[in-house]
């Protein structure tokens, strides 16, 4: 497990999406791209309910077929959804988010798709 905390500042963004990517080189290189964007969007979606001099919380899960990328921040529910949610639709195999009065939390996994095989009759 990786854990990174940031500040909520448009900065972050590339800190974190830098940060991800640079495990995922190491540990699921097929994923480094993917976990980058992912990243990305769920620290930039973090950074607007976050307030200054709050911080936002990232981790890393890796297992030997995915990563899991969790994203937490002291804000509550956000039901906004937008660019950031259609993004991890388009990468991730899975994602969700959870909020309450003691924060936010979204988290993506991101797996290798997997080659169709078609039977040639063979």
């Amino acid at each position: 497990m990786y854990q990174q905390s940031v500040p909520p500042i448009p900065d972050s963004i590339d800190s974190v999406g830098v940060w991800v990517r640079g495990i995922a080189q190491a540990e699921r290189p097929d994923l480094a791209y993917a976990a980058e964007q992912a990243a990305r969007a769920l620290v930039s979606a973090a950074i607007r309910r976050t307030g200054q001099g709050e911080r936002i919380h990232t981790q890393i899960d890796v297992s030997q077929d995915s990563l899991r990328i969790e994203v937490q921040d002291p804000g509550g529910s956000d039901y906004s959804g937008g660019f950031e949610t259609a993004e991890l639709s388009s990468t991730a195999t899975s994602f969700g988010a959870s909020g309450d009065h003691n924060g936010h939390r979204a988290w993506v996994i991101l797996r290798r798709r997997r080659e169709v095989r078609r039977d040639l009759g063979r």
